[in-house]
């Protein structure tokens, strides 16, 4: 019987919610199957990230979870991470594997970042920034999960990212559904499928995004090697921090994106000999914010080795710009992709481009 645990009941006897949240987990942990943890009743206000154990569903109900000031963690992970003690920040020792985890939100339930982001020195740039973006590595995505097979979220509105709002690397049998996004940050993409990530459905999703709603992105080679760079981290820690792996993105459903933003809508990159196939993208229409390259983009960069046909048998169907240049670009020897439906809006734009 699946047994339920409200994190209200544990703070009496915590110093802050963080701990309350954490009591209860831990409490939660004990079972081996079908548990649930509930947030409600009040807002919670957290200093670290939320860690989720294996065949856990949580529950936001009518309530935000919000980072105070200056946290620089993830909203939710998964607890699988094994950190390194001497940097914590960088490529985890090793991930282990996870599965059967839900966050669902009921009513006006919302995630909401930081008011207040960090700042650290960056040593490639020689200066203090704000540590939001890409190039802070893995703890500035909202929500991350690493080797998890069987994931659903839904429900939730998410509030100031500080970088992309989730994001998956080496995962399978995800469905992300019924999610409003707005995001105004540094590379504040909204869902992202990184390497190895197969079996996987997006959809319903609203709002803007700074930079791509939906990304299928095949690029990691693999186990982490630190080079002086502006990326001071990985943004996907299980395919970091092993060797060997399968980067391949294979059947994942898009299905109704209405968002709008910059740089595109859906994307399907890939390159390092990655392959990136069998992807449905239906039904993406610009809500008119913003301004983007594309709506529908498909193309190869941030690294070499792609070869002719690495992205291949891509479905395409009822896309609707409205502030796009190209409602479709195509920039790769894709093979097997199709796109019907097309409509450009914008009337400086174009329909498609293939080059």
């Amino acid at each position: 019987m699946e047994q339920i645990f409200y994190v209200k009941d544990f703070l009496a006897d915590a110093k802050n919610d963080s701990e309350a949240i954490e009591s209860c987990f831990a409490a939660a942990k004990n079972i081996t199957k079908n548990k649930t943890v509930v947030f409600d009743g009040k807002d919670y206000f957290i200093d670290r990230a939320i860690l989720l154990p294996c065949d856990t569903t949580v529950i936001v109900d009518n309530c935000t979870i919000k980072q105070n000031d200056y946290v620089f963690d993830n909203i939710f992970r998964g607890d699988n991470l094994i950190l390194n003690g001497i940097d914590p920040y960088g490529v985890p020792v090793d991930v282990l594997p996870i599965q059967n985890i839900k966050i669902i939100g009921k009513g006006e339930a919302r995630l909401v970042g930081t008011d207040k982001p960090k700042t650290g020195y960056h040593p490639f740039f020689g200066e203090y920034q704000t540590m939001t973006g890409d190039f802070w590595g893995w703890r500035t995505l909202m929500i991350s999960l690493s080797a998890c097979d069987g994931f659903e979220m839904s429900g939730l509105a998410l509030r100031q990212t500080m970088c992309w709002a989730i994001s998956f690397d080496y995962c399978q049998n995800c469905y992300v559904h019924d999610i409003d996004i707005r995001s105004d940050v540094k590379n504040g993409d909204g869902i992202d499928f990184r390497s190895g990530c197969h079996h996987c459905t997006v959809e319903n999703i609203t709002g803007s995004t700074f930079d791509d709603t939906v990304a299928c992105t095949a690029l990691s080679r693999g186990k982490y090697k630190k080079l002086p760079s502006k990326y001071l981290s990985t943004l996907e820690p299980y395919n970091a921090s092993h060797e060997n792996i399968d980067g391949n993105i294979h059947h994942i459903k898009i299905n109704n994106i209405l968002t709008g933003g910059f740089h595109h809508g859906v994307i399907c990159l890939a390159a390092h000999g990655n392959q990136v196939h069998d992807i449905e993208i239906s039904n993406v229409k610009e809500s008119g914010e913003g301004r983007r390259e594309a709506t529908v983009k498909v193309y190869t960069g941030y690294g070499d080795g792609y070869r002719a046909g690495d992205i291949h048998d891509i479905r395409i169907n009822n896309v609707v710009s409205k502030k796009a240049t190209y409602a479709v670009m195509v920039k790769c020897e894709a093979e097997n992709l199709t796109a019907e439906n097309i409509v450009q809006e914008n009337p400086e734009g174009n329909i498609y481009f293939n080059g």
